[in-house]
């Protein structure tokens, strides 16, 4: 009887247990590899999924007509976002908007502000809103921008008095100081809108059947990281008619603002673009970095805003 195994035979045991483990070890390395390579191309995806909606219950509020982009290295260079081809521009980077007051419309079934005015009751001071909740309107407007000034009213048409357009570019305070087509407007009581000096000694006010009611801007702006890559920094929270707007240095010095703001999404490698009609369209991309080197995951999303 054999009580133990030969020299030969443990030697070849150990030559194939080894092979069985590095099989192992490969197999385990490979599953690992799987793993960390779907959980980053996932989290690009959830932070990519996340921006971009974000972005778009943003811009669903926007006014029409007053999206402009601006060179974030010059202010003063801006133009409406229908206006350029964001494909051939790399200059106008900079998005910024002035968004309706959405809160007090929805948050009730009776809307706090109904979007109709009475035309004929109405006049160059004064607009009358029959069915609407304007007590509603302003406290919630206090509760959600704590020292707000009055909004601003924008009405269904192009032209606002018989001299000017609305132009956000020129005359909506968001470029300058020149307020000369956008109209504040403050509560007189449930069903009854003033406008607020020095709009009401402009008379001759086009009124249409349709308003909005207009508490903030926003701005959405890319401060680059040097690496190829850049955040995106959301702006919110300020009037342009009252005086509110964006300085130079604040894309590229948050901390030296006044402005409520906050990074939206980091590590952005693409953020385009494009209005056309009520539809406002956008294209962002997200880099995440799969460990030392160059090699990274990319994530994009388009999305189309219809208003």
């Amino acid at each position: 009887m054999r009580n133990a195994m030969t020299m030969i035979e443990l030697v070849f045991v150990l030559v194939v247990l080894g092979i069985v483990a590095s099989l192992g070890a490969e197999m385990i390395a490979n599953a690992y590899k799987s793993y960390f390579l779907q959980h980053i191309t996932h989290r690009a995806n959830m932070r990519t999924e996340i921006a971009a909606q974000q972005i778009t219950n943003l811009l669903a509020q926007r006014v029409p007509g007053t999206t402009l982009s601006r060179n974030p290295n010059n202010l003063n260079d801006s133009l409406s976002v229908k206006e350029f081809t964001v494909a051939n521009d790399t200059t106008h980077t900079l998005l910024e908007w002035i968004a309706t007051e959405e809160e007090s419309f929805y948050a009730k079934k009776k809307p706090g502000w109904n979007g109709f005015c009475d035309v004929d009751a109405s006049s160059g001071t004064t607009v009358k809103t029959p069915g609407s909740k304007l007590n509603f309107t302003w406290t919630v407007m206090a509760n959600l921008f704590p020292g707000m000034g009055s909004p601003a009213i924008f009405f269904n048409s192009d032209q606002y008095d018989m001299t000017h357009n609305y132009d956000v570019n020129a005359c909506m305070g968001i470029v300058d100081n020149n307020t000369s087509c956008i109209s504040s407007v403050s509560k007189v009581n449930q069903t009854t809108l003033q406008f607020d000096s020095p709009f009401d000694t402009r008379p001759q006010k086009y009124l249409s059947e349709h308003y909005k009611l207009a508490a903030t801007a926003y701005a959405l702006c890319p401060k680059d990281n040097g690496d190829g890559t850049f955040d995106l920094i959301l702006f919110y929270d300020y009037q342009p008619w009252e005086g509110e707007r964006l300085s130079q240095t604040n894309c590229g010095d948050v901390n030296s603002t006044n402005i409520s703001h906050a990074t939206l999404v980091t590590d952005l490698t693409v953020f385009k673009f494009a209005e056309a009609g009520n539809t406002f369209r956008f294209k962002i991309c997200t880099r995440e970095k799969l460990g030392e080197g160059d090699h990274n995951i990319t994530s994009c999303k388009e999305r189309a805003v219809i208003r």
